[in-house]
């Protein structure tokens, strides 16, 4: 009797052939520093994308991954790398043979963390969330366990973030779970909305268009403070 092969080992082995079968050590973090000094710099140029000047908290992180279970995802994707703050907490979490796409638009966030960071269950690409489906297509993979988003759906255009997240739901696996964040001023009042220069985005209702079941949870040690939806199909 022929044994089913582990679709993340397979697309390990073909990223790193040669240690695709070695347990990585705990990741260390990025100099936090550095890191901040990076988002902080590359944000005052695009702030309408990162939709903040500041890396997400360790607080933001957990409530992004507590709805993961991390024995059983094989193949996580990141949506919004940034400097790395939730990618590390991603592998800290993750099981040795499993596999995390993250996906970044600015390759300054993307140059800082292949230097930072090094652990060969992370493949980190350069490419826009908008690309997602062809992203897994050219390395094998059609469905992911997991899905963690730090997208600025907020100031986003209705079609950009509609081809985003039903992408995500397209490619999300049967039990699997999509966790997306969103600054609370951006679903508060209107004066709190313009003074970050943030839409106001009813963006649960919006997920909810997408994702059978969504629920939210509020992080205020955080900066600015968020809400994480977690989304299933």
């Amino acid at each position: 009797m022929s044994m089913k092969s582990d679709p993340a080992s397979d697309v390990l082995k073909r990223i790193h052939p040669r240690s695709a079968t070695r347990l990585d050590s705990i990741p260390k973090r990025p100099d936090d520093h550095a890191g901040r000094g990076v988002f902080f710099r590359e944000s005052l140029k695009s702030l309408s994308v990162t939709a903040s000047l500041f890396p997400s908290s360790r607080f933001l992180a957990s409530a992004l991954l507590r709805p993961i279970d991390f024995d059983r995802a094989r193949i996580i994707v990141e949506l919004g790398m940034g400097t790395g703050a939730i990618t590390t907490e991603i592998l800290r979490r993750m099981a040795p043979g499993s596999v995390l796409f993250a996906i970044e638009v600015n390759p300054a966030f993307v140059a800082h963390v292949r230097s930072k960071v090094h652990d060969s269950r992370l493949v980190p690409i350069s490419g826009r969330a908008e690309r997602l489906g062809s992203i897994l297509g050219q390395r094998g993979v059609r469905r992911a366990d997991a899905i963690v988003s730090s997208l600025g759906l907020s100031s986003m255009a209705h079609d950009q973030r509609s081809s985003i997240v039903g992408q995500a739901a397209k490619h999300l696996g049967e039990h699997g779970v999509l966790t997306q964040f969103q600054y609370l001023p951006a679903s508060g009042k209107p004066s709190w909305v313009r003074a970050l220069g943030l839409k106001r985005f009813a963006e649960e209702n919006f997920l909810r268009e997408y994702f059978r079941e969504v629920r939210s949870e509020r992080v205020i040690w955080n900066l600015p403070p968020a809400k994480v939806y977690t989304c299933r199909l």
